[in-house]
């Protein structure tokens, strides 16, 4: 179950929702609009060590 991360356009608030179905769709825990947009969000790992910045040899989390 993916959390993406969204943006109000009514009130700017961000905030993460857990999207349990592919219909759901989420609305803003501070002013309750649906009036939202997903943002593109980066993601992290960790481990290894080496020059490419945490990956290792491979280049895989």
């Amino acid at each position: 179950m993916p959390v993406y991360e969204y943006r109000c356009t009514a009130c700017g608030s961000d905030f993460s929702y857990l999207k349990l179905k592919a219909a759901d769709e989420p609305a803003c825990p501070k002013c309750e609009s649906k009036k939202v947009e997903k943002k593109i969000s980066s993601f992290s790992c960790s481990g290894g060590s080496g020059s490419g910045g945490g990956l290792g040899h491979s280049g895989s989390c």
